[in-house]
């Protein structure tokens, strides 16, 4: 069945390969849990079901394969980041305002984190306009490098 599966993905979109990727790990979920029975099942040292626990293994192994194979090829390759989109949605998070406490201190970014959701407005143009850091600092503190430490 899962053959005949893979075989009609090839007029599928790139949106459907994710949900390709939830059907097969269903699909596995529900092999794991026809292992676990059948280790249950077993008697002594001789479990029978010791067959339909290595078809049920190889063919999870098999299907994950397969579809990692068809979502990388069919689906991941060949996306880019939108840098500036990026950029502009971590400039306009709140979350940004932990990066300042080790700066300005707990009391005073979590004023700031407070004014930036009431007035839905970034973090960034909040610490500036108010004066608490220099332009040259607040980037150097909020760089990517800085926060990641890297």
């Amino acid at each position: 069945m899962m053959t005949w599966f893979f075989r009609t993905l090839k007029g599928l979109r790139i949106y459907a390969y994710p949900e390709v990727v939830n059907q097969v790990a269903f699909d596995v979920i529900g092999n794991d849990l026809a292992i676990t029975l059948a280790a249950e099942a077993g008697q002594l040292e001789l479990n029978v079901m010791e067959p339909l626990i290595a078809f049920k293994l190889f063919t999870s192994i098999n299907n994950l394969t397969n579809v990692l194979h068809i979502l990388t090829n069919r689906c991941i390759t060949g996306i880019t980041a939108n840098k500036e989109r990026c950029r502009e949605m971590v400039e306009n998070s709140i979350g940004l305002v932990t990066a300042l406490v080790p700066v300005l201190g707990y009391e005073l970014c979590s004023e700031i984190a407070k004014k930036a959701q009431k007035t839905e407005g970034s973090v960034y143009r909040i610490v500036l306009e108010e004066g608490y850091l220099s332009e040259e600092d607040l980037t150097r503190i909020l760089s990517p490098e800085s926060m990641l430490c890297i």
